[in-house]
């Protein structure tokens, strides 16, 4: 009888990742910006197939080149041109490289798990730890398969060549003009010189009607907000017509939603859309004339565009903040809203003012009451929709505690929203049907956090109960087999390929920022996770702002800004090199593989006292710089 082995299936992920590769590198080569697909061809078929040669040919030099069999790759060519030709012709709207990577993840799916089940099998586990380890291989497989949507829609940018919902702001468009928009502007002890700056933009918007609500909520002392009362004044003799209105209120609880909760009662009667901006952005003189004509479809309940920012160059720490935010708010989320996860993200957005009060207006419980409501006015039978167009640019937080305080919010209010309105996204029948992959999508990005809590602390017990048993002599030490490496080469080749391209779609080609973009990003992860476990807690969260003062950190400290951080990389360092000691009695593959993985892993956490430095380094620079500056006192409308 035929005994299907491991080694058998080698080639078969040799093939794989070696069409996971050239996807990523025909994805670069064909889109060229976001939305904009050339053709690689006018013979697609011809291309698919073309492609697949490719793949077999250095997936079967490779394959020779480890001692494989070439037969082997038969069946898994045979299967792919079968399973990618009908993929193909079923989502027309998928670009060749497309076809191809969504073919590569279904299949890999099943050959990763079989061979991943076959090299258990093999390695000659102990029972217990044979069933902790199918365990875990089978939680991997249902957390593959439960992304798998999330990353079509993400990678939608990359992989689709046309669209069904609107992509693009229409210029020239005839729009609402003549209805009333009213701008809402929620602030609390804002420096005023940058409010003012933003009330400037509002002030050069290119539409016919509207107002602007300055609300300053909290705020004790009179020298940040009395400025602000004047300079709406002056605005208004500028205009000769009231279009700013100004309002201190104290005290006032909810934070930023009972700021907009309270704005919603005083705005003007005749108003039928708002728009919010945070006090720090200065929006494009042509925000709401090209985005109101998405609301003549009168099932259209918000529209968002994507947080942008601005004076980060020259700083190392702004910098990777910058590149850190960008891919996400350019790539992702216009795939998001492709598949109907548009979500609103609290600033440069409009939402239709009739559609807020019959969600029942702002969450004040929520740490993001701007995502919140979307989900709630999808309930209702609205859609929304994300523009990935920049319309306004606002500040980075100045120091790595405000930063990490900025994502710990954007983390954790989320999962508030799925511990809340858990039920709306239930199937159908248990719950009303919601816009496109929306139930899914949601549960998913609220999720986050906590898979990936799940994936390391589970990883991280399957490798100690391995060593455990290594170490105890339960088990003979095993072989990691040598195609293990290639497939990891391969695949971070692949990611590498992938980051470089999606972040020249955000709009850089520089290797430093790629690198300073993946730095912050990793700097995040303990802040990230601990955000996801606080979000499940029924007690009520504060909302933490996010300065704009330039604080006086220059004297902060490395280590108060990243303890949490910095220890979780020195235990996981310890291990590796502790792995590494002992690979006489655990093996020397799988003690090289492990303390990669755990080196790598360590590296994570180690960004963040990294980041901590370029922070603070920014700051000792930035109070050089204001002492040195002349005090200049923001008095008049900038003209």
């Amino acid at each position: 009888m035929l005994m299907l082995t491991r080694a058998a299936l080698d080639p078969s992920m040799y093939f794989l990742a070696v069409m996971a590769l050239l996807a990523s590198l025909m994805v670069s080569r064909a889109v060229v910006a976001p939305l904009r697909y050339q053709r690689i061809a006018s013979h697609e078929g011809q291309v698919l197939i073309g492609s697949v040669i490719l793949g077999a040919v250095l997936s079967g030099a490779i394959t020779l080149g480890m001692g494989g069999d070439v037969f082997n790759l038969l069946p898994v060519v045979a299967i792919f041109l079968i399973a990618a030709i009908p993929v193909a012709r079923l989502v027309p709207r998928l670009n060749v490289p497309g076809v191809i990577l969504l073919t590569t993840e279904v299949l890999t799916f099943w050959f990763g798990f079989v061979w991943s089940a076959l090299f258990l099998r093999e390695a000659g586990l102990p029972d217990n730890t044979l069933m902790l380890a199918g365990a875990g291989l089978v939680f991997g497989a249902v957390f593959f398969a439960l992304t798998f949507a999330e990353r079509i829609a993400r990678d939608a940018v990359l992989t689709h060549e046309s669209w069904r919902t609107p992509i693009d702001a229409p210029h020239g468009a005839p729009g609402p003009r003549d209805q009333k928009v009213s701008i809402q502007l929620p602030c609390y002890a804002e420096p005023p010189e940058i409010v003012m700056a933003t009330m400037d933009h509002l002030a050069a918007l290119d539409h016919h009607d509207f107002e602007v609500l300055v609300c300053d909520n909290n705020t004790k002392d009179e020298a940040l907000w009395r400025p602000l009362e004047a300079y709406c004044a002056q605005l208004n003799e500028r205009a000769g017509k009231e279009i700013f209105r100004f309002f201190h209120v104290s005290p006032l609880p909810g934070a930023k939603a009972g700021a907009l909760n309270w704005l919603l009662d005083v705005m003007h009667p005749d108003a039928e859309f708002v728009a919010v901006i945070d006090a720090d952005y200065l929006a494009e003189p042509d925000f709401l004339a090209r985005l109101l004509p998405f609301f003549r479809n009168p099932r259209v309940g918000y529209v968002q565009t994507p947080h942008d920012y601005r004076e980060y160059e020259g700083s190392a720490y702004l910098t990777s903040c910058y590149w850190e935010y960008m891919p996400s708010n350019k790539v992702d989320m216009v795939g998001v809203s492709e598949y109907g996860g548009a979500f609103t993200i609290g600033t440069m957005c409009i939402l239709r003012a009739q559609a807020i009060r019959e969600a029942g207006g702002w969450a004040e419980w929520c740490l993001t009451e701007d995502s919140e409501i979307s989900v709630r006015l999808r309930a209702i039978g609205y859609s929304g929709l994300y523009i990935g167009e920049t319309f306004g640019r606002g500040l980075i937080p100045e120091t790595f505690s405000d930063y990490k305080k900025q994502r710990f919010r954007w983390t954790a209010g989320p999962v508030q929203q799925l511990m809340r309105h858990w039920r709306l996204f239930l199937p159908s029948p248990w719950a009303k049907p919601l816009p496109g992959w929306t139930k899914l999508l949601e549960v998913l990005r609220c999720m986050a956090p906590l898979r990936v809590l799940f994936a390391m602390i589970g990883g991280l017990l399957g490798f100690l109960a391995l060593v455990a048993a290594l170490m105890a002599g339960v088990m003979e030490p095993f072989l990691v087999p040598d195609a293990a490496w290639v497939l990891t080469a391969l695949g971070t080749l692949t990611w590498l390929v992938g980051i470089r391209h999606r972040y020249k779609l955000t709009g850089t080609m520089r290797v430093s920022d790629m690198v300073l973009g993946e730095v912050a990003r990793n700097a995040l992860t303990y802040t990230v996770l601990q955000a996801g476990l606080a979000g499940l807690s029924n007690k009520p969260l504060a909302w933490r702002r996010t300065p704009k003062f330039a604080l006086d950190s220059s004297k902060g400290s490395i280590l108060a800004d990243s303890l949490p951080e910095t220890l979780i990389g020195l235990v996981l360092s310890v291990a590796a090199a502790l792995t590494l000691a002992a690979s006489d009695r655990v093996g020397t593959n799988f003690a090289a593989l492990s303390a990669l993985a755990l080196a790598s892993l360590a590296l994570r956490f180690f960004c963040a006292p990294f980041v901590a430095w370029l922070a603070l380094r920014h700051a000792r620079r930035q109070q050089v710089q204001l002492a040195a500056a002349p005090k200049v006192l923001v008095s008049q409308p900038v003209t």
